[in-house]
This record gives structure tokens, sequence and C-alpha cells, in this order.
């Protein structure tokens, strides 16, 4: 009784360790292969469900069948006018064919390596056949599908299908960049200068303008001036003509207080003889 006791717990884990070893769950998203030292028994299991193996003896490996980003680090590729250009390109691919994954490159790392050296080995490739001007602008569209053509016929190989190959960016090397950004700063300057210059000359321009009209208003200001004080004296002088007929006399005295009026101030002392015209009017009551 007591021996059923003991064994009976130590049978049930046992079973347990056994089903454990027994028995495998392939997930809707993973591919998996069957090997019995190393050796595929059961090269490839793509539908999703409960599967049996050998326990102890046989070993499972899994793949996720979704599709996987690759990114190749970025690479200083030479284009055909010998310049160079710094390519970050990525593409973006799924395991196929498990077993031959398995084969070759066994590991999602090696996957890696495989495909992003095929990648950039194509992209130089293709890079070396454009102007880099033209890799910056128009044809980028068309490398990048020339490249996807040739890597994805050597990565099947692998067990892996491309789907789809992308830059994610083309720029000049550091050197490069600088050399632009100074002949962008110079020439931004001479833009400037020249924009300064063009102000500065229509500034000269109007001021002179202005100059111009103000003078020419300032002489017609004068000029009327001239003309109104003209025919004011010509006014006053037919006034005082017109008086000096009418009555001599007293056009006579009216001057003689002008006079008065301009000469003599407070504490003033003139010196006037007898026969003065000017002396006549003080005298008289």
């Amino acid at each position: 009784m007591r021996f059923i006791t003991i064994f009976f717990p130590l049978l049930i884990i046992l079973s347990i360790i056994i089903a454990g070893q027994a028995l495998f769950v392939v997930d809707e998203t993973e591919t998996a292969i069957v090997t019995r030292f190393g050796d595929p028994i059961r090269p490839s299991i793509t539908s999703p469900g409960l599967y049996a193996k050998t326990p102890f003896i046989d070993t499972v490996t899994k793949f996720d069948k979704r599709n996987t980003l690759f990114d190749a680090a970025p690479d200083s590729l030479l284009t055909s006018d010998k310049k160079r250009l710094i390519i970050d390109a990525y593409a973006i691919g799924k395991i196929v064919d498990p077993l031959q994954f398995f084969k070759t490159v066994k590991t999602p790392r090696g996957a890696v390596t495989a495909a992003t050296g095929i990648i950039a080995s194509d992209l130089r490739s293709e890079i070396a056949n454009d102007l880099q001007i033209d890799v910056i602008k128009s044809n980028r569209q068309k490398i990048m599908e020339a490249v996807t053509i040739a890597s994805a016929e050597k990565i099947i190989d692998f067990g892996i299908q491309i789907s789809d190959i992308r830059v994610k960016r083309a720029d000049f090397p550091d050197e490069t960049l600088n050399a632009i950004y100074d002949r962008m700063r110079a020439e931004r300057a001479r833009k400037a200068n020249e924009e300064r210059a063009e102000g500065e000359k229509r500034s000269l321009e109007i001021r002179a303008e202005v100059d111009k009209q103000a003078t020419v208003i300032e002489s017609e200001a004068i000029k009327k001036s001239n003309q109104i004080m003209g025919e004011g004296d010509a006014e006053a002088i037919k006034i005082y003509a017109d008086a000096l007929e009418k009555d001599p006399e007293f056009f006579d005295f009216t001057k003689s207080l002008e006079v008065y009026t301009k000469i003599l101030k407070d504490n003033s002392t003139i010196i006037l003889s007898l026969d003065s015209d000017l002396f006549k009017y003080m005298t008289q009551e």
C-alpha cells in the first residue's frame, strides 16, 4: 500500500514529463521541422496544431513564418561617375521552406547575415550603373526593382522569399555633404549680397527721384512766391501811385509816418536838418 502511494505520484509526474517531450504545438504564425540527432525526419510542418514526436530523441525547431525585416547596415557605394553615396536599405521576406532554411542558415541571425550580404552585393552592382545625381533624384525606384528581382532569386536558396527591397535613405558622404553645405552657404551669401546691392541701388534711385521732385516743388514754390510778391508789390505801387495822384500831400505824410515807425525807437536820438522833409511833420501843429 505504501509502495502504491509513492509510485503512483511518480508515475503521474513521469507521464507528464514524457507527454511534454512527446507532444508539441505549432502556432498559426510558425512553421516547424523535427530532427533526430540533427537529421530532419519531418521536414516541414506548416499547419497549426498538436503534433507528436519521439521523446528525448527528436528535437523540434520552430520558425516564424510571418514577414520579417532584413535591415542591412548603411554602406558606402560607388556610382558610375565615381562618386560615393551612403545607401541604407532593407528587405521584407518570410520563410517559405523551413527545411532549406534549416540546412543553409539555420537561425534568424544567420538569415539576416546571408540576406543582407546578397542585397548589399546586388545593390552595389546596380548603383555602379547609375550616375550619383540619378540615384538621388529619379532612378531609385528602378534600381530597387532590379535589386529585388536579382536578390530574390538568390535568397530563395535559403528558403526565404523576398517580397520587397527599399532604400531608407541615400545620402552623400560626410565630406561631400560638408562641401555641398559650403557651396550652399556661399550661394546664399552671393544671392544676399546681390539682393542687398539691388536694394541699395533702388534706394539711391528712389532718393534721387524724391530729391528731384522736392527740388522741382521747391522751385515751383519759390517761383509762385516771387510771382505773388511781384504782383503784391505791383499792386502796392499802383495803390501808392493812385494815392499820390489823388493827394500828394497825404501820401507824403503817410510815407513819413512809416519812416518814423522804423527809425524812432525807445530812447532814440535823430539829427535832422531844418529843411528836411521829415522834420517838417515833427514841428507842425
